[in-house]
């Protein structure tokens, strides 16, 4: 009976010394235990936080990773000791790198590093609030990935994000390919319609193999395992060799294309170097391990104290070419590798597999485009730099420069006073003395001659023979004589060039000032900027149809009889072309015209207050901000030989309220969602007291298009115009579903565990689902057809007590209405539609209406996919329609470039709703304008915010709306655009290239 406690007693024991052996073991152990434990937090407390998103495991992009890892070490930042690194890899599943992108950027990380245009799209948009600085590289078309990128050389683009784009050389592998079997004809192509990286390469590949005489199959797909069933279709059309681009998708299903490709005794030559080592014929794409260098540099910059605000996205194409004897060997057909295309080899395979360097190995491919890896942009410790600066004389313009090139230094680390000074000279507003700065400046003990202006980088800079010269704050640095091109110029010299934005200026001035008819402009024919900006201008003014009066000023004692004859012609404005000599004698010029009433339209803010009517120019602090780089670069002992030239333009717009009041002209409502500067005797915004505590938005967008960028930019100026702070008053996170319409229930889902206080959604999808699951957070929508539709409510006054917003249903009655007065000869009008989308299904039912009620009859088809919509355009294109009008969806809108096509290929005329598709190939668009549905929307956000319930604020939509039309579009599509549609317009856009 005692035999159980007794085993219980003697448990009970073991126990009891296992217990206090442990703690004999801990106790003894505690001096190291702490010790250990606080060197890991020492450890830590100085490793730079850094996230990598790649968007899976190839060849490629794994390449890529190693140069930025090697790079960044080369810089001293390595994994486990500097930064701690944290690879994010969704191995090609979009939705769960759209969920790594969102946690990435939470904040924790100092750096995020993105790898393919689809991560960069990704992260781009979680990233829109700027808490993570982001860097990305092996991206095709950095502008068209749609992330607010502008133009590349351009600081034109959200402040945190920088890097480096490659678009594939497709153009030069057809004709490589042709080189190497000149009876080549038909070439086969898998590709992903929803990838803009590949879009853009097979678009390329269209125009190449049509100006060779060559024909271009194709077979698109949406997923991996789709490649090889589309590949084994293009070789029963007669493919005769396959070609691969910028395609993620048929990039990591390669091994299948190969594999049909082998069957089939067919080739494969790919721009994505590295395909010819599995059994391409040949490649000719960049050295992607070079483009992880240079975005490995980037990212150390910025890791090291540069902002990526100061540094612009450019292109880098390292090229490498690869060859493959082997595979060469086994097909059918003529194809040979002769000399030459052997002298550009890097690397050959033989016929027995193995490996050789080519000849090109050891040649550095990109034409000295890219510095030596490790080059210097931080300064030495201890070292005094020197920097002589000549500029043609003081004016506010060269203050501006100045003010951003010593910000970016200082995020450089160089400090005017500790280990930076600057010379400062200037000739007077004198050519003639500009030469007499160059000698004393090259003979000076200057590391570096900083010129200011082209006249001063004309006659000093390209003079300079003893010191290295970096330049900005010029317009054309080619048209100086500085060199062929940005790669080819003067070994001594680098620089910005700033060309002002003179297609914004003139469309700009025509909105403003209807009517106009002629314009006049003053330049000095000895400045070469000058004389170059006044034939971009003379060339813009004649293809808008308009006249240009000219007259030249070689003093500025010949400003009043110049500008004074100018006023005699009867120019309706008079516009600047940045020419010094103008700036120099700026008030007796402004005296004239204002006395004349004749408009002033400058490039130069700070001449807004002496009575122009508006500006329209680059910015030139960024001008200053971007050079450096260069000149750091420099100062460290790079050759400007090595640093190619850059464009940096960034769009500045100011108005002058009261110049506009005096002139009796009112700025339209497209010109004020422009402004960058704040408006001249406009009244300021009163300043608002911060909210009771910060509130937790969070942004939900379905699709990244053209017009949904455009309301998310108008939304956060709303934000800005309520009065609230990003940062004191609210913090905002975005999520994107990237088109997945499965994805956003989890998206959804997911933002109510994370405390959200407000949700802001874009699109009708979104709308839907967050009406499903969310009940107790308010909701604002914008870019929503209806929201009647999606069930928000009975009507704009009686909805969900949750829910309000701004409904952005297209101007159907108006396109109906435009048809019938100005193509009354259209009669069938052909539109596509997403049947999975319930605002597309209802704007087709409206516009069907609208047409039904003037006599006109709607042809549509379905499209369920994106890899059906080029199929399906050319479906509508055949039809016997006399017009296509494209309803608005996020479908559509994110792939219309595919509907132009279409259309330009059957000659049929193109219509639309939105200003974006006129930039892709539309010839006209009747539109609202998103950017004021987002701007509209921030400020009943805001409400909401400041104690106003949702269900008491009546649903509504922004009033304006636009003609917008192209001439040159028109002319590809086989439209004849009557003058009276031309006269009416709110602006006219070139046409598409």
């Amino acid at each position: 009976m005692n035999a159980f406690p007794d085993s219980l007693k003697r448990l009970g024991l073991a126990f009891s010394l296992i217990l206090l052996a442990a703690a004999t073991l801990l106790w003894s152990d505690r001096h190291s235990r702490h010790a250990e434990s606080g060197n890991k937090l020492a450890e830590a407390s100085v490793r730079i936080p850094v996230a990598l998103l790649q968007h899976s495991s190839n060849p490629l992009l794994d390449e890529t990773r190693q140069g930025i890892l090697d790079e960044m070490a080369a810089h001293g930042f390595r994994d486990g000791e500097t930064i701690s690194l944290t690879t994010y890899n969704p191995e090609g599943d979009l939705p769960t790198g759209n969920l790594m992108a969102q946690k990435i950027a939470g904040g924790q990380d100092k750096l995020a590093i993105s790898l393919s245009t689809v991560m960069l799209q990704s992260l781009a948009s979680a990233n829109r609030a700027g808490r993570v600085r982001h860097v990305f590289g092996a991206v095709t078309s950095p502008v068209g990935a749609g992330v607010g990128i502008k133009a590349l050389d351009s600081l034109d683009k959200p402040p945190h994000l920088t890097g480096i784009g490659t678009p594939q050389p497709v153009a030069d592998i057809f004709r490589m390919a042709k080189r190497i079997n000149p009876e080549l004809k038909t070439v086969g192509v898998v590709w992903n319609p929803a990838e803009v990286n590949s879009e853009i390469c097979t678009r390329r590949a269209r125009d190449i193999a049509a100006e060779l005489g060559m024909t271009l199959l194709e077979a698109p797909v949406e997923q991996t395992k789709d490649v090889r069933e589309a590949a084994e279709s293009l070789v029963a059309r007669g493919a005769e060799a396959f070609w691969t681009g910028g395609d993620a998708t048929v990039n990591n299903a390669v091994d299948s294309l190969l594999g049909v490709a082998h069957s089939a005794r067919l080739p494969v030559f790919s721009n994505m170097a590295g395909h010819a080592r599995r059994g391409g014929l040949f490649d000719l794409g960049a050295s992607y391990y070079e483009v992880g260098q240079e975005v490995g540099r980037l990212a150390s910059d910025i890791l090291a104290g540069a902002d990526p605000a100061a540094i612009p996205v450019r292109d880098y194409v390292p090229r490498r070419i690869l060859l493959n004897e082997r595979t060469r060997q086994a097909l059918r057909g003529h194809w040979q590798f002769d000399e030459a295309v052997q002298a550009q080899a890097a690397e050959i395979i033989l016929a027995d597999g193995t490996v050789q360097p080519g000849p090109a190995a050891r040649i550095n491919q990109d034409g000295g485009a890219r510095p030596a890896p490790g080059a210097r942009t931080r300064p030495e410790p201890g070292r005094v730099y020197k920097v002589g600066v000549a500029y043609f004389a003081p004016e506010p313009g060269i203050d501006a420069v100045m003010a951003g090139l010593k910000e970016a230094l200082q995020g450089l680390g160089y400090q005017e006073g500790r280990n930076l000074e600057f010379r400062m000279l200037h000739a007077q507003a004198e050519i003639a003395q500009i030469p007499t700065l160059g000698q004393v400046l090259d003979n000076s003990d200057a590391d570096v001659i900083l010129t200011l202006t082209t006249p001063v980088l004309q006659g000093a800079g390209l003079a300079a023979d003893r010191k290295p010269v970096v330049f900005t704050y010029v317009s054309d640095p080619l048209a100086a004589g500085a060199g062929k091109s940005f790669t080819e110029h003067l070994p001594r010299v680098t620089g910005i060039g700033s060309m002002p934005p003179v297609e914004e200026m003139l469309a700009l001035t025509r909105q403003v000032i209807p009517g106009l008819r002629v314009l006049g402009t003053l330049y000095n024919p000895s400045e070469a900027n000058s004389v170059k900006v006044a034939s971009v201008l003379r060339e813009r003014v004649e293809q808008a149809g308009l006249k240009l009066e000219e007259a030249p000023i070689n003093t500025t004692a010949e400003v009043v009889q110049a500008t004074q004859a100018l006023v005699s012609r009867k120019v309706e404005a008079i516009l600047s072309v940045g020419d010094n000599t103008f700036y120099q004698a700026f008030d007796a010029i402004a005296k004239i015209a204002r006395d004349a009433r004749v408009p002033l339209i400058i490039d130069q803010t700070d001449f807004l207050d002496h009575d122009a009517l508006m500006v329209v120019g680059a910015d030139y602090r960024e001008s200053g901000r971007a050079a450096a780089e260069p000149l750091a670069r420099v100062l460290n002992g790079a050759k400007p030989a090595d640093i190619p030239f850059r464009n940096v333009s960034k769009l500045t717009v100011a108005l002058n309220d009261k110049s506009a009041q005096r002139l009796g002209l009112h700025f339209p409502d497209a010109v004020r969602a422009l402004v960058t500067q704040k408006e001249t005797g406009a009244a300021a915004t009163p300043a608002m007291p911060p909210l009771d505590h910060r509130w937790k938005l969070q942004r939900i967008i379905y699709l990244e298009s053209p017009p949904a960028e455009e309301a998310l930019r108008g939304m956060d100026e709303g934000f800005k115009a309520a009065g609230l702070v990003a940062g004191r008053d609210y913090e905002m996170h975005d999520a994107s579903a990237q088109g997945d319409m499965s994805l956003l229930p989890a998206l959804v889902d997911t933002i109510q565990g994370e405390g959200t206080e407000l949700l802001i959604v874009l699109s009708t999808p979104t709308l839907q689902n967050a009406l499903r699951k969310v009940k107790d957070i308010p909701i604002v929508f914008t870019f929503v057809a209806n929201p009647l539709v999606a069930g928000a409510g009975q009507d704009n006054e009686h909805h969900l007590p949750n829910v309000t917003g701004i409904y952005t249903l297209g101007p159907y009655a108006e396109m109906a209405e435009l048809l019938t007065r100005d193509f009354p000869q259209y009669r069938r009008i052909g539109t596509l539609f997403t049947p999975a989308e319930d605002n597309s299904v209802y704007n087709r039912q409206v516009f069907e209406q609208a047409l039904t009620q003037r006599g006109l009859s709607l042809t549509s088809l379905p499209v369920n996919s994106p890899g059906e919509l080029p199929d399906a355009a050319m479906a509508l294109a055949a039809k016997p329609i006399d017009a296509i009008v494209q309803i608005l969806d996020n479908q559509s809108s994110s792939g219309f470039t595919a509907i132009a096509r279409a259309a330009a290929r059957a000659r049929k005329p193109l219509l639309s709703l939105t200003e974006a598709s006129v930039r892709q190939g539309a010839a006209v668009a009747v539109t609202m304008s998103y950017w004021q549905s987002g701007y509209d929307a921030a400020l009943m956000a805001a409400r909401v915010m400041r104690g106003e319930s949702p269900g008491k604020i009546p649903f509504a939509r922004p009033g304006r709306i636009s003609l917008i039309v192209s001439p040159g579009n028109a002319e590809k599509l086989g439209m004849t655009l009557p003058d009276s549609l031309i006269q009416r317009a709110d602006q006219r856009l070139d046409a598409t290239p």
